[in-house]
């Protein structure tokens, strides 16, 4: 992008990044802007005011309270309820949702065992674990992205556009989905591991660059193996934990990885390719040894796929203005350098996603976030190349200034889960999108223990109610280490249980086939079970019974 209002993208003939009057250029295709000063030695350089770290720290100031609220949304439960398994047995932990005896499960990853050593250390159970999580997500995630983009262009200015881009530049509806770090979902999903595993990419992504040299304005790491072997080493241990924390979100890490390498293969030499292959020997036996799960084992859920077929359904109401910015700026930044990593790894994961589309395997859709974050970059780089007093009268940077203060509002519902919706005016609670939190189950411990088992019915109390340590009869998620059919069965004796032709006989041998002691349902859900060995004990505020089985 030129600093002439005429022109909306930079054409091929340009220099990569003129910003300024004395901006230099940058080595294998990254990004020009301002030249940074030298980088502060010592505790002046951590204390350093950037205008990425105010504005890190404007977000953190809304993000942070945001995970100490944590609303009740999603995946909570299925988290929670692993680090619960994990901390009453490190060793043989028993099945997440449902009572079976441990038999490993991918949901015990790197991230859920951090967890539990997190619970044990505090004593706080895993639903309060899961705030602390949450506020380490978000440095990692505001950290990293910062870290990347500095890795991409020395432009002070690209990281704050960035940060905007990655939270805001997303489509006229939100979806929430976890990997999808739209300011909304990134909200609801600040304690998932796929918040996590994106920060813990942005950082290794950034680590890759410095690694290969490829930091514009930055001199290399020292060439030291005293340097480099322990950064390898750090960088094999964080991929193998987001290649186990969130699979989808560690493919697009490999990918950008790859991505990045791809362009400076000719630089790489014999003692370089050696360092990689440590990294990837740290990869190789962390993921073979985890004893939780064994990715050998992991096989394509029809069941998975199904549940992700919507991903594909919606792109331009989801992503519309990334696609809107990203692909012309990703077209100028092939024009000027073929092997640029923000489009290399945009093509890359571009694939994966059209593999899913085409293959019918729907669950590689969780890879849409690869693509559209690489769109974001690439919008927010070219972006940031035009100076601030120009974007008024730049088309691009004028379109992305209104996408950015639209998108602002798309996600604004996001304030509703700190300040209640009655302090607002009417007309902005009547048309901003929000997902109401879910109400929690803690009135039920006060009859219930950890282990209990309890037949239930609905998607709140199936998701929810192992957050607190219960079991339900049927899973509130599909668990590839279970086979299907043992959940098709639960699923199904649970539905008979709560049907109206169901004789008590029948419903007491179910109880006693599963081992549970209590059952709790909405009336909309199911009948609710009469007579002698059924005692409702209390009602929730939301009108959910809780009933006791009594034993013969």
């Amino acid at each position: 992008m030129t600093d002439t209002a005429a022109s909306s993208l930079p054409t091929p003939e340009t220099s990569p990044d003129p910003v300024r009057p004395g901006s230099g250029s940058s080595p294998l295709g990254s990004e020009d802007g301002s030249r940074a000063p030298k980088s502060a030695r010592g505790l002046r350089g951590l204390f350093r005011i950037t205008p990425y770290r105010v504005t890190g720290l404007l977000f953190l100031l809304f993000l942070v309270p945001m995970a100490a609220r944590l609303p009740w949304s999603g995946d909570i439960g299925q988290h929670a309820s692993t680090i619960w398994r994990l901390r009453e047995n490190l060793s043989h932990p028993t099945s997440p949702m449902i009572d079976l005896p441990g038999d490993g499960s991918p949901y015990f990853s790197p991230y859920q065992l951090f967890g539990a050593l997190v619970s044990l250390a505090t004593g706080l159970v895993p639903l309060k674990t899961l705030h602390l999580l949450a506020v380490m997500n978000v440095v990692l995630v505001i950290t990293g992205l910062g870290a990347l983009v500095r890795a991409l262009t020395p432009n002070r200015w690209a990281p704050v556009v960035a940060l905007f881009s990655y939270f805001f530049l997303w489509g006229v509806d939100v979806s929430v989905w976890s990997g999808y770090e739209s300011f909304v979902s990134f909200s609801l999903g600040l304690s998932y591991p796929s918040a996590f595993g994106a920060g813990v990419m942005f950082w290794i992504w950034a680590l890759t660059l410095r690694l290969l040299g490829r930091v514009p304005d930055r001199a290399p790491l020292s060439d030291s193996l005293l340097v480099r072997i322990p950064l390898h080493l750090l960088l094999g241990v964080a991929l193998f934990s987001v290649l186990l924390s969130h699979p989808f979100t560690g493919i697009v890490l490999c990918m950008g990885m790859a991505g990045i390498m791809i362009g400076s293969l000719r630089v790489i030499v014999l003692r370089d390719w050696l360092l990689w292959a440590l990294s990837a020997a740290v990869v190789t036996v962390g993921v073979l040894a985890w004893p939780y799960w064994s990715v050998l084992e992991l096989k394509q859920s029809a069941a998975l796929d199904d549940m992700h077929r919507g991903l594909y359904n919606h792109p331009l109401n989801w992503f519309g203005f990334a696609l809107l910015l990203g692909l012309p700026a990703m077209v100028a930044r092939f024009r000027r350098n073929r092997l640029d990593p923000v489009v290399l790894t945009f093509a890359l994961v571009g694939a994966t996603v059209a593999y899913g589309w085409f293959s019918g395997h729907y669950s590689w859709g969780r890879a849409y976030p690869g693509v559209i974050v690489m769109l974001q970059l690439a919008a927010a780089l070219e972006a940031a190349r035009v100076p601030w007093r120009q974007w008024t009268r730049n088309y691009f940077t004028g379109i992305m200034a209104i996408c950015l203060v639209f998108g602002m509002w798309v996600q604004s519902g996001v304030m509703f889960y700190l300040v209640p919706k009655n302090h607002f005016p009417k007309g902005v609670v009547e048309n901003v999108q929000a997902w109401n939190p879910w109400p929690g189950y803690t009135w039920a411990g006060k009859y219930l223990k950890y282990g209990d088992v309890v037949m239930a019915t609905g998607e709140r109390p199936l998701v929810q109610l192992p957050a607190y340590g219960y079991y339900t009869v049927e899973a509130g998620y599909p668990d590839p280490a279970i086979d299907q059919a043992v959940l098709d069965q639960r699923k199904k004796d649970t539905d008979e249980f709560f049907a109206k032709n169901t004789t008590n006989t029948r419903k007491t041998e179910l109880l006693r086939q599963y081992h549970a002691d209590w059952v709790m349902l909405l009336p909309k859900d199911g009948e609710v079970p009469t007579g002698p060995e059924f005692q409702v004990v209390t009602k929730s505020p939301q009108g959910e019974y809780l009933i006791k089985v009594s034993k013969p």
